[in-house]
């Protein structure tokens, strides 16, 4: 099948995907954005809106893992750093947290990441 069909059924599946979301069905979500991860490994959306679903289900290390996935595929988003920080955070890793918000910080110097750093020195 071309590549272009992927894509569509890709953007079809997260549809579906968060469509289920919105009605609370987060295990079914997850299931329909992995798979449509799989038919198109460069979807970033997909990969942030997959750890969101993760941690609305407190499973807060596969949210950091997934997008530590996705920060592979696309090394100059920063946002993907900032939530890497965000989730180790929550899971407890404040090691992970720091280093992740310094990566987020080293590519932008959003008011938010600096916020989020302060924060997060405070903690130590």
């Amino acid at each position: 099948m071309p590549k272009h069909y992927d894509d569509i059924e890709s953007e079809d599946l997260y549809e579906m995907a968060l469509q289920w979301a919105s009605q609370g069905f987060y295990d079914k979500a997850i299931e329909l954005i992995k798979q449509s991860i799989a038919l198109n490994p460069n979807f970033i959306g997909a990969y942030i809106d997959l750890a969101h679903l993760y941690a609305k289900k407190r499973r807060y290390n596969d949210a950091f893992h997934i997008l530590k996935k996705a920060s592979k595929i696309d090394t100059g988003f920063h946002r993907l750093n900032y939530l890497m920080a965000k989730y180790a955070y929550k899971n407890g890793d404040y090691k992970a947290a720091i280093k992740y918000i310094n990566r987020a910080l080293d590519q932008s110097n959003e008011k938010l990441y600096i916020r989020a750093k302060e924060v997060l020195t405070k903690k130590r």
